[in-house]
């Protein structure tokens, strides 16, 4: 049997995919990448460090906020800059808007209509009218967030090297705290639709890999925990990753230890569970499934329990900010950071960087000569470190579902299910 879909709707990017099955043997499962190769790194060598970061926000438009501010992080590394504790309050914040942002739309607008074979999403919204338009207050509140920190919710202007050009409106932030609790109850209703729906039954054994901390659900930073016990730090972390280039594609394929790794929801609940905010908590338990859970479909209900932890996460983020003096001091003037710290370097430096994104842990490595200048770079998106991992979830799940009595329509509605619970991104993974 060989199956092709030229066209998978409803992920950020186009892709198709191809399968030949012989037998009940799956001889071949890939995703067919329809994007052109970007070749940002290659841009990005020889830029001046001060513009690097604006650059980068432009990989993507759903998630540009983690793509800035991972940037400026290894950028910061590189340059031995320790930024102030409200500047890592603020980026927490842009953060939490970002995840509330992208989450609210996969699980709304790109996944639920797979679990009842609409196929637009006029339908959705006719049959579930209250929770779409929950789905858009949650969005309408995450990019609210990074506008009135960023500048705007798309590619943000204010963050930059050690710190803002800009301080946020404290008087725009209040009036978005003051909707906070509306907010959580909208997440909470959004979570409720969820949890009442039923997931395919699929297990696999896969590590999982994301930021880890004591003391909080790590978005931000701390060091990486792959599944068990093992954490690295992001730069030691990027040592262990062999990343592939395969025959006739533009995304390269991530291993861990030689093998395929899941990042993203699913795995930052496998490894932080116990730091999710309480409503987030309470949601965890009434799913009644078994955690850690190996059912890569189970990606889809974590996002939801991460939509309602990270609304939590911003109401007490927000009211910190409240009670904080966002003064001149926490300003960072642009050119000045970049000709003070460029006198320092005798010869090279170079620092990496980590931050989880919607869809995973996102890195970024760059060494910066004595000029200031970009001298080598290295990103690597959550999608790409997923790719492996998707494709051999999917050699184990057709044979689950191809069968004499099986339609092929069916078959394939069920791949492209698996193929959006993973939330890809393939423009950032052609980047």
């Amino acid at each position: 049997m060989h199956i092709k879909i030229d066209h998978i709707a409803k992920i950020e990017g186009h892709a198709g995919f191809t399968a030949d099955i012989a037998n009940g043997q799956v001889k071949k499962a890939r995703l067919d990448i329809q994007e052109g190769a970007r070749l940002l790194e290659g841009i990005l060598r020889d830029r001046n460090l001060n513009e690097v970061s604006q650059i980068t926000a432009r990989i993507c438009g759903v998630c540009p906020v983690v793509h800035n501010l991972t940037s400026l992080k290894a950028l910061e590394k590189a340059l031995n800059i320790e930024v102030s504790e409200n500047t890592v309050l603020l980026r927490k914040l842009m953060m939490m808007g970002q995840i509330i942002n992208s989450h609210a739309l996969h699980l709304f607008f790109f996944s639920l209509s797979d679990f009842f074979g609409f196929d637009n999403d006029l339908e959705l919204i006719k049959k579930y009218p209250a929770r779409a338009k929950d789905a858009l207050v949650l969005r309408d509140f995450g990019n609210k967030i990074i506008e009135v920190i960023g500048g705007r919710s798309i590619h943000p202007l204010t963050p930059t090297i050690g710190g803002f050009l800009k301080m946020p409106d404290k008087n725009k932030l209040a009036k978005i705290f003051e909707k906070s609790d509306q907010i959580q109850k909208n997440a909470e209703s959004l979570a409720a639709l969820f949890l009442s729906l039923k997931y395919p039954p699929f297990l696999r054994t896969a590590p999982y890999a994301s930021l880890n901390a004591n003391k909080e659900y790590a978005f931000y930073d701390n060091l990486i925990k792959i599944s068990g016990d093992e954490k690295e730090s992001p730069a030691e972390f990027l040592k262990i990753i062999k990343e592939h280039q395969l025959q006739n594609s533009v995304v390269k394929q991530s291993y861990y230890q030689g093998k395929p790794f899941m990042v993203g929801a699913l795995a930052r609940i496998n490894n932080n569970a116990n730091q999710l905010n309480p409503a987030a908590k309470k949601i965890l338990k009434s799913a009644k499934i078994i955690w850690p859970s190996f059912n890569p479909f189970h990606n889809i209900l974590a996002q939801t329990i991460e939509l309602v932890h990270c609304v939590e996460e911003a109401k007490k983020l927000l009211h910190t900010v409240m009670i904080k003096d966002l003064s001149k001091n926490d300003l960072a003037e642009k050119e000045a950071i970049g000709e003070a710290h460029i006198k320092n370097i005798k010869d090279s430096v170079s620092g990496a960087a980590a931050i989880e994104a919607p869809r995973g842990t996102l890195y970024y490595f760059y060494e910066i000569d004595q000029r200031g200048k970009i001298k080598n770079c290295n990103i690597i998106t959550p999608t790409s470190q997923n790719m492996a991992r998707l494709e051999r979830d999917l050699e184990e799940y057709l044979p689950k579902i191809i069968g004499k009595k099986a339609a092929k329509k069916d078959a394939e509605e069920k791949i492209k299910m698996l193929i959006r619970a993973y939330d890809p991104c393939i423009t950032c993974a052609t980047h």
